[in-house]
C-alpha cells in the first residue's frame, strides 16, 4: 500500500505527458495555488523572469536550483528529478512507459537484478547482429 507521500508523488507526477519540462513545472506551480511572482520570492529572487524563462523552456535549472524549487513547492525532490529525467528520456525519443519506469527504478535495484538487465540487452544487442 502506497503512503501518503506516494500518493502526492504519483499524483503531481502524472502531468500531461507530452508537456516539456517547463511546462511540466508551471503545471505543478499552478497546482500548488502559486504566482510566477509568488515562487520566485520563495527562491530569493525579486522578479518572476527566473522562473518565466524556465516555464518557456529557455534552460533548465541545476540540480541545486531544482532541489531549491522543489523545496519552495513543498514537493518531493524526486518528483522534479523524474520530470528531468522524463523529458531527457523524451528526448531522446523514449516514449514508453515501460522503459521510463525502468530507467528511474534502476539506481535502487540490487546489484543482481541490474546485472540481469545488463545480460538481457546484450542478449538482445547479439540476436540484433547475428541477423545483419
Amino acid at each position: 500500500m502506497l503512503n501518503l507521500d506516494d500518493d502526492l508523488y504519483f499524483l503531481l507526477i502524472s502531468v500531461i505527458d507530452d508537456m516539456n519540462f517547463g511546462q511540466k513545472l508551471r503545471q505543478l506551480r499552478i497546482q500548488k495555488g502559486l504566482t510566477q511572482q509568488q515562487l520566485a520570492e520563495r527562491l530569493g529572487y525579486k522578479t518572476n523572469s527566473y522562473i518565466s524563462d524556465v516555464e518557456s523552456g529557455h534552460f533548465i535549472p541545476s540540480r541545486d536550483k531544482l532541489k531549491k524549487i522543489a523545496k519552495a513547492l513543498g514537493i518531493p525532490f524526486r518528483v522534479l528529478d523524474d520530470m528531468l529525467l522524463e523529458y531527457r528520456l523524451e528526448a531522446l525519443g523514449i516514449k514508453e512507459p515501460e522503459l521510463i519506469s525502468l530507467f528511474k527504478d534502476i539506481p535502487n535495484l540490487p546489484k543482481r537484478d541490474k546485472r540481469a538487465i545488463i545480460n538481457a540487452y546484450l542478449k538482445i544487442k547479439e540476436r540484433k547482429q547475428k541477423k545483419k
